[in-house]
């Protein structure tokens, strides 16, 4: 269960993080705000759901598709970059975030599948 709260305590650090830096983006890209919004909340969706099953097919692949959420709000991290809505710093950092988060998730699969 510790490793479902620093999940969980990690996702929510960095959407706060992503948040802030949503309020700077520029209206022509409403597409690319929104996309990451719904990622990050599919993201939170996606850890609730895992901690409650308790089929372990289920949880990993909640797991699983947390992962692609992960990679997916990385990309929309890296175009938001690529068109300069944000900067290195920002982009490095959240990527840090993301990365770590990620981490975890693929330590979660792991675990579930040595069970």
């Amino acid at each position: 269960m510790n490793s479902n709260f620093a999940l969980l305590n990690n996702t929510k650090k960095t959407i706060a993080f992503i948040n802030k830096q949503l309020i700077n983006y520029p209206k022509s890209e409403a597409v690319l705000k929104e996309n990451i919004e719904k990622d990050m909340y599919e993201i939170i969706e996606l850890i609730f759901s895992y901690s409650i099953n308790d089929v372990e097919r289920i949880k990993i692949k909640y797991l699983k598709d947390l992962i692609i959420k992960l990679s997916m709000l990385d990309f929309y991290i890296a175009t938001s970059f690529e068109k300069r809505i944000i900067s290195k710093k920002k982009f490095e950092s959240t990527s840090m975030f993301i990365i770590e988060i990620r981490k975890i998730a693929y330590g979660l699969v792991r675990n579930e599948t040595k069970c």
